[in-house]
């Protein structure tokens, strides 16, 4: 089956004062036949787990050191040669957080994302279809003066969980890089003035070792000078038209999540005039209004496991919160 994707970068939405939310990328560098992968990945995919943390986006790039036999690096060697080269990697596992030097999995703690996770003079936005004819949108927008540098453009189809019994013991993969929709190297772009719209159209070759209902498009803008991710997306990410509402995600939190059924959500010097509940596809599933008190019950109960997002909206402001049910 050929997996065709339309991919159309456009500049576009989610504003916060002037700035977007800036979700981290996380460049995991790792090998299946590595012993010290086997023994600090697991760890790791807890830390980056996109299931609970809504902060961040996470690649697994499976390269040649320290063994070329690796299974998933022999399906795409170069572009994946290219990424670890392009960051110096001396061996695995290492992994880059926001286009920083490459370290450490130790060193991508929970402390470090948040703060890597901050805003951003671009929002991008993901929305896929599955299918045998699978698109996807991505939207962009400047929201703010862009840093001086020279931009490319990457997009990356990304396997979001795989099972291989891989001869270090590891046997769940996550996130696992299967193909470059554009250069390996990336794309030059040239960031349009505020407000303004850039298009791209992609077609990626079939890859028939992937799970196809697995398979999701990562994208971000690198600022090639500096190497530091501007933002990146999924369409696992929050959506939204809204473009000069404040933000008041400090003012509102969700919990427990991940949940089995009941979520809290507790308001802080804030007063909502609606809540709702959307799923992944961005349909609203529910909407309750006029909120009196300061923390509302969510039933979750009959929802199907997945990803969801309650969107908070009053006279000071909008949050989006994401929430996975298990």
């Amino acid at each position: 089956m050929k997996k065709n994707i339309t991919f159309a970068l456009l500049l576009s939405s989610l504003t916060l004062f002037g700035q977007a939310k800036k979700y981290a990328l996380v460049e995991h560098f790792t090998n299946t036949n590595c012993s010290v992968c086997a023994s600090q990945n697991p760890s790791f995919y807890t830390r980056v787990s996109i299931e609970t943390n809504t902060d961040l986006h996470h690649i697994s790039y499976h390269w040649r050191t320290p063994y070329t036999a690796c299974a998933y690096y022999q399906v795409n060697t170069v572009p994946q040669d290219t990424r670890a080269d392009y960051y110096g990697v001396p061996g695995s596992p290492r992994a880059s957080l926001n286009g920083a030097t490459q370290t450490s999995l130790t060193n991508i703690t929970t402390a470090a994302i948040t703060a890597a996770a901050t805003t951003s003079s671009l929002s991008i936005s993901v929305k896929e279809t599955t299918g045998t004819a699978r698109t996807a949108t991505v939207k962009v927008k400047t929201t703010a003066t862009i840093p001086v540098g020279t931009y490319k453009l990457y997009a990356a189809l990304v396997e979001k969980k795989t099972n291989y019994a891989g001869p270090n013991g590891e046997t769940t993969h996550h996130n696992v890089f299967r193909a470059f929709l554009t250069a390996a190297d990336g794309n030059a772009i040239t960031p349009s003035a505020t407000e303004q719209t850039l298009s791209f159209n992609y077609n990626p070759a079939d890859i028939s070792s992937a799970v196809a209902a697995q398979l999701y498009v990562v994208t971000w803008v690198q600022n090639a000078t500096t190497k530091e991710v501007i933002n990146s997306a999924t369409r696992f990410d929050p959506q939204t038209t809204a473009t000069k509402e404040a933000s008041i995600e400090a003012q509102v939190a969700v919990s427990p999540n991940p949940t089995t059924g009941k979520v809290n959500v507790t308001f802080e010097k804030v007063t909502p005039q609606y809540l709702t509940v959307c799923n992944i596809n961005g349909q609203v599933l529910e909407t309750v209004k006029d909120v009196k008190s300061t923390s509302y019950e969510l039933n979750f109960y009959n929802y199907v496991a997945g990803v969801y997002f309650i969107k908070v909206k009053s006279a000071e402001g909008v949050a989006i919160k994401r929430i996975v049910k298990e």
